[in-house]
């Protein structure tokens, strides 16, 4: 029995090679990556609404952005709408400027 033991563990990987860890690491990225989602018309109208009155009272908002296949989260408030480059300026707590494309936005809400 002891030696069943010692011979399974001899085949057991004692280190991993950095190759193999950045493919590791590649392929549990790509088991959390998202299709991009398609919004209905009524949901656009809805973030419009959503930005137009943030800008008006100069409130933030919390954006949920499409970023290659990934959800990322930006806050701030709306100081700027490119309707040329289709994107939004948002300026963030830290005084940062964030360019955001409207295709990019899966959601827009206040905070």
């Amino acid at each position: 029995m002891w030696n069943e033991e010692k011979d399974q563990n001899r085949w057991k990987m004692k280190f991993i090679l950095p190759e193999h860890n950045e493919a590791l690491r590649q392929l549990n990225l790509a088991k959390h990556k998202i299709e991009r989602p398609t919004l209905s018309p009524e949901q656009i109208e809805e973030f419009e609404y959503t930005i137009a009155t943030a800008m008006s009272e100069d409130l933030p908002l919390d954006f949920e952005l499409y970023d290659n296949g990934f959800v990322r989260k930006v806050s701030g408030c709306v100081v700027y709408v490119d309707h040329l480059r289709k994107e939004f300026r948002v300026k963030d707590d830290r005084g940062d400027t964030n360019f955001i494309k409207f295709s990019d936005i899966l959601n827009v809400k206040t905070p």
